[in-house]
């Protein structure tokens, strides 16, 4: 008998922090092992495609189609506390609110999570980070739901290969479901200060308050193997404020495009795009989307990203 309540044509807008318009044919929330096992069986039963959601902060969803399912992991959120510096936190967690618990706790090394608003889950997929920090350093090991098993498998930190927004896990094939954190003791005051530091950091020169999928672009590596600004770059060749459709790149920071409506992906697509172009034609720099592509999208649309 199934338990797990499954919508059908669900309205996915308010389930990104882009806020672009887009539905999915399916649409499941597990909150448990159970209830993903019970998801995956009416996927295959079914022999339907599937995408997993978290916080829907670095994804950008079509508004063309998301056929299948969309299963979020929303409400695997636990956090259990093992010892006094190891933690198990569900996919779904927050990292803010993890942040949150680790410096009640005085330890340090999640200070960076302050702000952010995406999900452990989809953090430990793209290897998140800020601030000089990223989300692997904290990780011992990672709980993952094998798709074809429908059984829950442990991975060390090593076998992410992780790198610059990147990991090795395939989400077509595995789901993150929890991971193990080990955070070193540190002083109270000291943890404090380097959140409050990052909070402000944030809202000073991000547009926290608009409908943004985060940083848009990632930061290009240079010859002599460094990193330079993607929001300067852009910044630099005046792109602030250049729009399409309902979506602006944000005045307050080059690297974040604002949907001030009911923005479409083909518009935010159209407008990347136009921001690509002035990158490479003016700088040679060639801009690779940090954020994630969901659903069906067109081969000019799949070209930004280099597919």
């Amino acid at each position: 008998m199934m338990v797990l309540e499954i919508s059908k044509n669900y309205d996915l807008s308010k389930l990104s922090t882009l806020r672009v318009k887009a539905k999915s044919d399916f649409f499941v929330k597990p909150s448990n092992l159970d209830e993903l096992v019970e998801a995956f069986e009416f996927i295959k039963e079914n022999n339907i495609d599937f995408n997993v959601l978290g916080a829907g902060s670095n994804i950008l969803l079509s508004s063309r189609a998301i056929p299948g399912m969309i299963i979020c992991t929303n409400e695997i959120n636990f956090i259990n506390k093992i010892n006094d510096t190891d933690f198990e936190v569900g996919a779904g967690v927050r990292m803010p609110r993890l942040c949150a618990n680790v410096t009640k706790e005085s330890l340090t090394g999640a200070e960076w999570m302050e702000g952010i608003p995406g999900s452990v889950g989809g953090g430990i997929v793209m290897n998140a980070g800020a601030h000089g920090t990223e989300m692997r350093e904290n990780i011992k090991s990672v709980k993952v739901f094998n798709i074809e098993t429908l059984a829950l498998e442990e991975w060390s930190n090593a076998d992410f290969a992780f790198a610059y927004r990147s990991s090795k896990i395939d989400p077509k094939k595995s789901i993150i479901y929890s991971a193990i954190f080990h955070f070193e003791p540190g002083t109270k005051e000291v943890i404090r200060e380097k959140v409050l530091h990052n909070n402000s950091a944030r809202t000073t020169n991000q547009p926290v308050k608009s409908f943004t999928c985060g940083c848009t672009f990632k930061n290009p590596e240079l010859p002599d193997n460094q990193r330079v600004s993607a929001g300067l770059i852009i910044q630099e060749l005046g792109l602030k404020g250049l729009k399409e459709g309902d979506f602006v790149v944000s005045e307050l920071h080059g690297n974040f495009i604002e949907n001030q409506g009911e923005g479409s992906s083909q518009e935010f697509c159209a407008l990347m795009k136009k921001v690509q172009k002035e990158a490479y034609e003016k700088r040679g720099i060639k801009l690779k989307p940090e954020v994630q592509m969901m659903g069906e999208f067109s081969d000019e649309e799949k070209d930004l990203w280099g597919n």
